[in-house]
């Protein structure tokens, strides 16, 4: 065998090794935190056997997929209600999206079952779950690997390089997870790149992108409920009715140039749709359609005085944007993240944030 393939052979062997580890070692890729464990040894070996031009690409080792034999998954088009007690008079107290997992605490009882699902705990009709073997079969099914990033300001790039700023798409928070995607590969990028070595292919917000290793973990993970916050998020009825409307839609499927709260939006097409729910004319208050344009009219606001139902636009890091979010009060946004997820809420700054408008005042 010739002796780089020997090399690369070995190397990768080694890497899958180390791969059982908790992490690598932290270099420059986030603006904070700090990583763990280490692999500099061996990829400093790797890289002075290897000319210049050398690219590995190898499976990434992640913790086996363990199903709870009582998990259950949403059986509905887009979301279902999670109620405090088992009838559809009581409260809602979260939902779960389309595929969404729970965890089944009591039997079933008059057709509704208890159930746990991230911060939410209550109740579900068992018409709109599958359960049981169905359950674990389809929650074998729906696993996904999925990065979460393990400090504040971890950059995603265009392609698996740092040797230039150029390629940065956004920076991202501590602990949003990352859709790991390209059949679960990762990259070794060549010796030219001192500041990381092993990337990892996610996507946010429907961007491809790369982080490095060093700064995510890696585990496969399900959907969990949203939370739904009880009482008045502000004094204006306005933008009360706005943010109710508005979480109604968690798990609602993202489409491309849609505006519709029933077929599907894309992440301006929400703010629009749930305007117009609310009784609001876009053309009466000047919203344009497309993130990029609302982020430059309205009413300019700061984190100090944003308000429920404002916008929250998100982009790349020469400042060109490329996404919009609704503001729902207690730091979190709601918005149309993207083909694998769909409408969801996250924290506001979950990626780093462009800039607020008010089009409501």
């Amino acid at each position: 065998m010739h002796k780089r393939c020997i090399k690369s052979t070995v190397f990768i062997a080694a890497m899958i090794l180390a791969f059982s580890f908790s992490g690598t070692t932290a270099k420059a890729e986030s603006t904070s935190g700090e990583g763990i464990g280490g692999m500099g040894g061996l990829l400093t070996e790797y890289y002075e056997e290897s000319d210049s031009s050398s690219t590995v690409t190898t499976s990434l080792l992640s913790t086996p997929v363990t199903i709870p034999g009582n998990i259950a998954i949403a059986n509905c088009n887009d979301s279902i209600n999670i109620r405090a007690q088992g009838t559809t008079s009581a409260n809602i107290v979260g939902r779960l999206a389309k595929n969404g997992s729970c965890i089944v605490l009591e039997e079933a009882k008059d057709g509704w079952v208890k159930v746990k699902s991230g911060e939410v705990t209550g109740y579900i009709c068992t018409d709109y779950l599958f359960m049981g073997q169905e359950g674990y079969q389809k929650a074998e099914q729906l696993a996904k690997l999925k990065a979460t990033v393990t400090a504040n300001g971890v950059k995603v790039r265009s392609n698996p390089s740092t040797v230039s700023n150029d390629n940065i798409i956004t920076e991202v928070s501590k602990g949003e997870d990352l859709i790991v995607i390209d059949n679960q590969q990762v990259e070794v990028v060549t010796k030219n790149d001192p500041k990381a070595t092993i990337w990892v292919k996610v996507v946010i917000d429907d961007q491809e992108g790369y982080v490095t290793k060093d700064y995510v973990s890696l585990n496969y993970k399900w959907k969990e409920a949203t939370k739904i916050e009880a009482g008045t998020v502000t004094n204006s009825s306005l933008r009360n009715s706005i943010i109710t409307e508005a979480k109604k839609h968690v798990g609602l499927r993202y489409a491309w140039g849609g505006t519709s709260l029933t077929t599907g939006a894309d992440c301006s097409g929400f703010v629009w749709a749930t305007y117009t729910k609310c009784g609001l004319s876009v053309k009466k208050l000047g919203l344009p359609r497309t993130s990029s344009e609302m982020s430059q009219s309205g009413k300019k606001v700061t984190r100090s005085t944003i308000q429920p139902g404002d916008l929250v636009f998100y982009g790349k890091s020469n400042g060109r944007v490329d996404h919009v979010a609704m503001y729902i009060g207690n730091g979190k946004v709601i918005h149309e993240s993207g083909r694998s997820e769909g409408c969801k809420i996250s924290n506001m700054n979950y990626r780093t944030v462009l800039g607020m408008r008010n089009y409501l005042d």
